[in-house]
């Protein structure tokens, strides 16, 4: 990743159960999640109504940073 990429990038951490931890970064390249310990096949109910809060609370954070709005679309 090239230096301004990873200077516009914005990161957070969180778990989402005790078996699953996310890492989202989101940046000039798109969102890029980190899971551990692996990519599930499938979420618990638990787990799918905490990831998108963490998810939204980064995107407040990089909207705030870049002092506009941000967008997320889900396929």
């Amino acid at each position: 990743m090239s230096q301004l990429a990873s200077e516009a990038a914005e990161s957070k951490t969180f778990r989402l159960s005790r078996r699953l931890t996310v890492e989202i970064t989101v940046g000039l390249g798109g969102l890029v999640c980190e899971w551990t310990p692996t990519v599930p096949s499938k979420l618990t109910d638990k787990e799918l109504k905490r990831y998108p809060r963490g998810r939204d609370e980064l995107l407040a954070r990089l909207a705030h940073r870049l002092g506009s709005s941000v967008a997320v679309v889900e396929v």
